[in-house]
Protein backbone atom coordinates (compact mmCIF):
# COMPACT_ATOMS: atom_id res chain seq x y z
CA UNK A 1 0.00 0.00 0.00
CA UNK A 2 1.35 3.54 -0.86
CA UNK A 3 1.38 6.03 2.38
CA UNK A 4 -2.07 7.96 0.23
CA UNK A 5 -4.47 4.72 -0.02
CA UNK A 6 -7.26 5.93 1.04
CA UNK A 7 -7.68 2.01 3.08
CA UNK A 8 -5.29 2.99 5.07
CA UNK A 9 -5.72 3.89 9.25
CA UNK A 10 -4.89 7.09 9.80
CA UNK A 11 -1.38 7.75 11.17
CA UNK A 12 0.75 9.58 12.87
CA UNK A 13 3.22 12.17 11.74
CA UNK A 14 6.15 9.82 12.91
CA UNK A 15 4.41 6.91 11.15
CA UNK A 16 3.94 9.12 8.29
CA UNK A 17 7.34 10.00 8.00
CA UNK A 18 8.91 6.61 8.89
CA UNK A 19 6.42 5.34 5.96
CA UNK A 20 7.58 8.07 3.36
CA UNK A 21 11.19 7.09 3.82
CA UNK A 22 10.43 3.46 3.57
CA UNK A 23 8.06 3.01 0.43
CA UNK A 24 8.55 6.49 -1.52
CA UNK A 25 11.39 8.01 -0.87
CA UNK A 26 14.99 6.69 -2.80
CA UNK A 27 17.79 6.61 -0.59
CA UNK A 28 20.11 9.26 -2.76
CA UNK A 29 17.41 12.27 -2.28
CA UNK A 30 17.84 12.23 1.56
CA UNK A 31 21.69 13.17 1.44
CA UNK A 32 23.91 15.22 -0.12
CA UNK A 33 23.83 15.51 -3.82
CA UNK A 34 25.85 16.71 -6.24
CA UNK A 35 22.98 17.32 -9.25
CA UNK A 36 24.49 17.10 -12.87
CA UNK A 37 22.40 19.33 -15.90
CA UNK A 38 22.03 18.15 -19.40
CA UNK A 39 24.90 19.04 -21.51
CA UNK A 40 22.80 21.35 -23.35
CA UNK A 41 21.70 24.10 -21.14
CA UNK A 42 17.78 25.08 -21.79
CA UNK A 43 17.26 27.82 -23.86
CA UNK A 44 13.67 28.20 -23.41
CA UNK A 45 10.62 26.28 -21.76
CA UNK A 46 10.59 23.07 -23.62
CA UNK A 47 14.22 22.10 -23.46
CA UNK A 48 13.41 22.75 -19.81
CA UNK A 49 10.81 20.42 -19.58
CA UNK A 50 12.69 17.70 -21.49
CA UNK A 51 16.01 18.46 -19.19
CA UNK A 52 14.10 18.45 -15.49
CA UNK A 53 13.11 15.25 -13.67
CA UNK A 54 10.31 16.53 -12.02
CA UNK A 55 9.73 12.92 -10.23
CA UNK A 56 13.37 13.80 -8.49
CA UNK A 57 12.94 16.86 -5.68
CA UNK A 58 17.11 16.84 -6.68
CA UNK A 59 16.41 17.52 -9.94
CA UNK A 60 14.07 20.17 -9.60
CA UNK A 61 15.93 21.71 -7.00
CA UNK A 62 19.31 22.01 -9.55
CA UNK A 63 17.08 23.47 -12.08
CA UNK A 64 15.44 25.83 -9.89
CA UNK A 65 18.84 27.61 -9.83
CA UNK A 66 19.64 27.40 -13.06
CA UNK A 67 16.33 29.05 -13.69
CA UNK A 68 16.74 31.99 -11.47
CA UNK A 69 20.22 32.04 -13.83
CA UNK A 70 18.21 32.26 -16.52
CA UNK A 71 16.54 35.47 -15.15
CA UNK A 72 19.71 37.47 -15.97
CA UNK A 73 19.69 36.92 -19.56
CA UNK A 74 16.05 36.93 -20.21
CA UNK A 75 13.51 37.69 -18.01
CA UNK A 76 10.19 35.93 -19.63
CA UNK A 77 12.44 32.55 -20.40
CA UNK A 78 13.87 32.83 -16.63
CA UNK A 79 10.38 33.09 -15.51
CA UNK A 80 8.34 31.01 -17.42
CA UNK A 81 10.80 28.30 -15.81
CA UNK A 82 10.45 29.24 -12.22
CA UNK A 83 6.82 29.01 -12.93
CA UNK A 84 6.69 25.30 -14.44
CA UNK A 85 9.25 24.39 -11.02
CA UNK A 86 6.94 25.92 -8.89
CA UNK A 87 3.88 25.98 -6.57
CA UNK A 88 1.88 27.68 -4.09
CA UNK A 89 0.23 25.81 -1.30
CA UNK A 90 -3.08 26.68 -0.08
CA UNK A 91 -2.50 27.59 3.33
CA UNK A 92 -3.78 24.82 5.84
CA UNK A 93 -5.27 22.68 3.27
CA UNK A 94 -4.16 20.28 0.47
CA UNK A 95 -4.57 21.96 -2.76
CA UNK A 96 -1.93 24.02 -4.77
CA UNK A 97 -1.10 26.53 -7.19
CA UNK A 98 1.18 25.71 -10.05
CA UNK A 99 3.40 29.13 -11.06
CA UNK A 100 2.22 30.50 -7.64
CA UNK A 101 -1.02 32.65 -7.21
CA UNK A 102 0.77 36.01 -7.59
CA UNK A 103 2.06 34.27 -11.56
CA UNK A 104 5.77 35.33 -10.60
CA UNK A 105 6.40 32.19 -8.99
CA UNK A 106 7.46 33.51 -5.73
CA UNK A 107 9.28 36.27 -6.99
CA UNK A 108 10.00 39.61 -5.24
CA UNK A 109 9.71 42.22 -8.15
CA UNK A 110 12.42 44.41 -5.44
CA UNK A 111 14.93 42.50 -7.24
CA UNK A 112 14.19 43.42 -11.00
CA UNK A 113 16.90 45.96 -10.52
CA UNK A 114 19.33 43.61 -9.86
CA UNK A 115 19.21 41.87 -13.39
CA UNK A 116 19.84 45.14 -15.34
CA UNK A 117 22.96 46.06 -13.01
CA UNK A 118 26.05 44.34 -13.61
CA UNK A 119 27.59 44.75 -9.63
CA UNK A 120 24.59 41.93 -8.96
CA UNK A 121 23.65 39.77 -12.32
CA UNK A 122 26.87 37.80 -11.60
CA UNK A 123 25.55 36.69 -7.81
CA UNK A 124 22.86 33.48 -8.91
CA UNK A 125 26.03 31.68 -10.94
CA UNK A 126 27.75 31.42 -7.68
CA UNK A 127 26.12 28.90 -6.84
CA UNK A 128 27.20 26.34 -9.24
CA UNK A 129 30.17 23.57 -9.13
CA UNK A 130 33.52 25.42 -9.90
CA UNK A 131 32.56 29.10 -9.55
CA UNK A 132 35.10 30.47 -7.62
CA UNK A 133 36.81 34.12 -7.14
CA UNK A 134 40.16 33.00 -9.26
CA UNK A 135 37.30 32.21 -12.51
CA UNK A 136 35.01 35.22 -11.91
CA UNK A 137 32.24 33.04 -10.45
CA UNK A 138 32.01 31.78 -13.87
CA UNK A 139 31.30 27.77 -13.33
CA UNK A 140 32.70 24.93 -15.25
CA UNK A 141 30.44 23.28 -18.07
CA UNK A 142 28.44 21.22 -17.72
CA UNK A 143 26.65 23.02 -15.09
CA UNK A 144 26.57 21.18 -11.76
CA UNK A 145 24.67 22.69 -8.32
CA UNK A 146 25.71 20.49 -4.83
CA UNK A 147 22.65 20.30 -2.69
CA UNK A 148 22.85 19.71 0.97
CA UNK A 149 20.51 17.41 2.71
CA UNK A 150 18.78 19.15 5.27
CA UNK A 151 17.29 16.61 8.01
CA UNK A 152 16.14 18.94 10.67
CA UNK A 153 13.85 20.96 8.18
CA UNK A 154 12.70 18.30 5.91
CA UNK A 155 11.66 15.94 9.23
CA UNK A 156 9.92 19.32 10.68
CA UNK A 157 7.68 20.27 7.52
CA UNK A 158 6.68 16.57 7.32
CA UNK A 159 6.11 16.42 10.97
CA UNK A 160 3.19 19.24 10.02
CA UNK A 161 1.67 18.08 6.99
CA UNK A 162 2.57 14.37 5.85
CA UNK A 163 -0.41 13.06 7.94
CA UNK A 164 -2.41 15.97 7.92
CA UNK A 165 -2.13 17.74 4.74
CA UNK A 166 -1.02 14.99 2.61
CA UNK A 167 2.40 16.60 1.82
CA UNK A 168 5.84 15.19 1.24
CA UNK A 169 8.82 17.64 1.89
CA UNK A 170 12.43 17.72 1.14
CA UNK A 171 14.92 20.56 2.11
CA UNK A 172 18.05 21.09 0.45
CA UNK A 173 20.02 23.91 0.80
CA UNK A 174 22.61 25.56 -1.64
CA UNK A 175 26.13 27.22 -0.99
CA UNK A 176 27.39 30.22 -2.29
CA UNK A 177 31.12 30.11 -3.42
CA UNK A 178 31.20 33.83 -3.14
CA UNK A 179 30.65 34.55 0.82
CA UNK A 180 29.12 31.05 1.93
CA UNK A 181 26.05 32.10 2.46
CA UNK A 182 23.25 29.55 2.52
CA UNK A 183 19.71 29.23 0.85
CA UNK A 184 17.35 26.65 1.19
CA UNK A 185 15.00 24.92 -1.35
CA UNK A 186 12.06 23.53 -0.06
CA UNK A 187 10.53 21.03 -2.30
CA UNK A 188 7.11 19.17 -1.88
CA UNK A 189 5.12 16.40 -3.70
CA UNK A 190 0.93 16.89 -2.94
CA UNK A 191 -1.13 14.35 -2.87
CA UNK A 192 -2.49 12.88 -5.95
CA UNK A 193 0.36 14.56 -7.57
CA UNK A 194 3.76 12.05 -8.96
CA UNK A 195 6.07 15.15 -9.13
CA UNK A 196 7.81 17.93 -6.95
CA UNK A 197 7.65 21.65 -7.02
CA UNK A 198 9.38 24.08 -5.21
CA UNK A 199 7.76 25.24 -2.38
CA UNK A 200 9.56 28.41 -1.06
CA UNK A 201 9.24 31.23 -2.70
CA UNK A 202 11.83 33.07 -0.85
CA UNK A 203 14.41 31.15 -2.69
CA UNK A 204 14.54 33.07 -5.57
CA UNK A 205 15.18 36.27 -4.02
CA UNK A 206 18.07 34.48 -1.89
CA UNK A 207 20.14 33.46 -4.68
CA UNK A 208 20.66 37.27 -5.44
CA UNK A 209 21.68 37.83 -1.90
CA UNK A 210 24.10 40.91 -2.13
CA UNK A 211 27.92 39.49 -1.58
CA UNK A 212 29.86 41.69 -3.17
CA UNK A 213 31.49 42.82 0.31
CA UNK A 214 33.27 39.29 0.59
CA UNK A 215 35.02 39.83 -2.53
CA UNK A 216 38.34 41.50 -2.55
CA UNK A 217 39.49 44.50 -5.36
CA UNK A 218 40.82 41.94 -7.42
CA UNK A 219 38.22 38.90 -7.11
CA UNK A 220 35.23 41.81 -8.14
CA UNK A 221 37.66 42.98 -11.12
CA UNK A 222 37.19 39.59 -12.83
CA UNK A 223 33.23 39.30 -12.39
CA UNK A 224 32.46 40.89 -16.00
CA UNK A 225 35.54 39.79 -18.01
Amino acid sequence: MGLFDKAMAPVTGTQAQDTWIENDARPEWLMDRLVQLAPAEPENLDDLRRAVDVTDPGSVAAYWVYSVFALTADYNIGMSMMKYLYADIEPFGRGFTEGGVSGRAGWDTFFNERLMDNEFRWLPRVYFEGSSAENGFHPSRPLAVRLYYNKLHTDTLNSQTLAQLGRLNIVYYVVSNAAGNKVNIELSKFDGSNRFYVTKGSSSGALFYDQRGALTAEARAKLYI
